[in-house]
């Protein structure tokens, strides 16, 4: 499962139970730590510290969870890739991948 929001906690009885039986991963987006380019870039989502909370919690319940940082825009969140790495491996991602946006 991939998402950007927090609410996957509803379920987190179940995905501990198909976690048990390795049947899920969940992969958890994380743009930014900065609460408020979160707002301009993805707007009506969790913000930068529920979702590592929800990582956290995943985690402690057996889930296997994995951090995408994405999407990386050069000169907007380019420099905060190695913050949110740290922060995501404190909340106990075992992996992480990246989205590099390119324009033309």
């Amino acid at each position: 499962m991939i998402t950007k929001n927090a609410l996957i906690l509803r379920d987190l009885d179940v995905l501990g139970e198909m976690a048990s039986k390795g049947l899920v991963h969940v992969t958890i987006s994380v743009t930014t730590l900065d609460a408020e380019l979160v707002r301009s870039m993805e707007p009506r989502t969790s913000t930068p510290a529920a979702r590592l909370r929800a990582v956290k919690a995943l985690r402690d319940a057996g889930v296997p969870v994995r951090v995408l940082v994405a999407p990386i825009i050069p000169g907007l969140n380019d420099r905060e890739i190695p913050s949110i790495l740290a922060a995501a491996k404190e909340a106990g991602a075992q992996h992480a991948a990246f989205t590099m946006l390119r324009s033309r």
